[in-house]
């Protein structure tokens, strides 16, 4: 399964840098790619689905990048 988000933002290479610290110890076979196009940040996370819970496991990860990614921005509105 592969869940892509993808955020027009200012200083996209900023929030994608601060989110490969969190890329670390991911459940087994999900892998999280990041790029960075102009002022758009594109996270594509891959997982292989074995069980039901995967999928939540990949809906729960979605959404703390996006926890992270809020806090992020706040941070440089400062």
């Amino acid at each position: 399964m592969e869940l892509k988000i993808v955020l027009k933002c200012e200083n996209p290479q900023i929030i994608i840098d601060s989110l490969k610290v969190d890329n670390v110890n991911l459940p087994k076979g999900m892998q999280i790619d990041n790029k960075v196009n102009n002022n758009t940040l594109e996270i594509l996370i891959k997982m292989n689905i074995n069980q039901p819970n995967d999928i939540l496991t990949i809906r729960n990860t979605a959404d703390e990048i996006l926890t992270h990614i809020k806090a992020i921005q706040s941070a440089l509105e400062l």
